[in-house]
Formats: C-alpha cells, structure tokens, sequence
C-alpha cells in the first residue's frame, strides 16, 4: 500500500483535521515566501536562533509546505506528518513569546499586546490537533 492511499484507521473527525490543518500549512508555507511577508516574519525571530532570520523563515516555511502538502495528499503518512506538525508548532512558539515580550507588530494582523497575547495559547490546540491527526487506533 502506498502512503497516498486511504488510510482505514482514519476517523471522519480526523480527517477533516487532518485536511483543515493541511491546507493552513501549506498557506503559511506559502506566505513564508511572499516578498512582502517575510520581513514580518524575520521581525519575531529570536536572536539567539541559529541561522539567519531569513533563513530560519525560508526552513520553517518549507517544513509548513512539506508537512500541509503531506496532510492533504498522503492519508497513510498522518501519523508522521501530526508528529511533525506537533513538533514545528512546538519548535515556533518561542517566536510567539519573543514577539509578545519585545512587543512586535504585524500591521493589520497582530498589532497589539491584547492580540499578541491571544496568540500565545493558541499553540496548545493546534499542538493537539496535530497529536490528534497522528493518533492510531
């Protein structure tokens, strides 16, 4: 069987999160190669982040794109690709804190400390979305 084909121990409910999360992904996959959005998203790099912010918005955009594409289009790999989204979720939050405490904005999206806050706990269920996905009977 390939990773492409109908995975029987899927619930509805797991993938319509699956594909719902899929397509975020790839979106902000996408976005984090918009010229005109990546200078939003090197803004909330933390310093002490290896790399360039540049190239820290480059890979993490490219894991989002690999990860949303693999939770559409390859049911039989959803336990890996929920794992990984777990984990690139997991991996991104510290750019959330840092925006937060250093008080940066995005105009028009997140573009005030009430905002910004708001943002922080919504790692936790995308986090669990992501461990839901990957879940087996």
């Amino acid at each position: 069987m390939s990773i492409f084909s109908r995975d029987k121990t899927e619930t509805r409910g797991q993938k319509l999160t699956r594909l719902t999360m899929g397509a975020a992904l790839t979106g902000m996959g996408i976005l984090h190669f918009k010229p005109s959005s990546v200078p939003s998203f090197e803004s909330i790099v933390p310093p002490w982040v290896p790399g360039t912010a540049r190239q820290v918005v480059y890979v993490s955009g490219l894991a989002e794109l690999v990860l949303g594409a693999t939770l559409l289009g390859a049911p039989r790999a959803r336990r890996l690709a929920g794992l990984g989204a777990a984990a690139l979720f997991a991996a991104v939050f510290p750019a959330n804190v840092y925006q937060y405490t250093h008080r940066i904005d995005i105009p028009g999206l997140i573009d005030s400390d009430a905002k910004r806050l708001r943002r922080l706990p919504m790692q936790i269920p995308m986090i669990a979305g992501a461990l839901y996905i990957a879940r087996k009977k």
